[in-house]
């Protein structure tokens, strides 16, 4: 069973920090295949992605980092009939999870 995970990925925040969050190696904690850009604006960037599976334990870690930023994930696992929304800000995570 193929356990692949598309998300669409929010990150908020001032101009200068998106700007270096965006020169980080990000993609490599979240594990990140097949990056698409969709929105790079002063003080918001939003792409999507495709991971492995679920990625909420990476947010989680990435938010530490950037504890002055705010990410939003918006995921689904297709094959196992999941859609979420996590939300992640200074290593705290809310989130909500479906089945469908």
């Amino acid at each position: 069973m193929n356990d692949d995970c598309q998300n669409r990925f929010t990150v908020i925040g001032s101009k200068r920090e998106i700007q270096r969050f965006q020169n980080s190696a990000w993609e490599k904690i979240l594990r990140v295949r097949y990056l698409e850009p969709l929105e790079c604006s002063p003080r918001r960037f939003v792409c999507q992605f495709e991971t492995h599976a679920h990625t909420l334990q990476r947010l989680v870690a990435l938010s530490r980092r950037w504890p002055c930023m705010v990410f939003l994930l918006d995921f689904e696992i297709a094959s196992q009939r999941i859609k979420g929304l996590a939300k992640a800000k200074a290593g705290k995570l809310e989130h909500c999870e479906i089945s469908y």
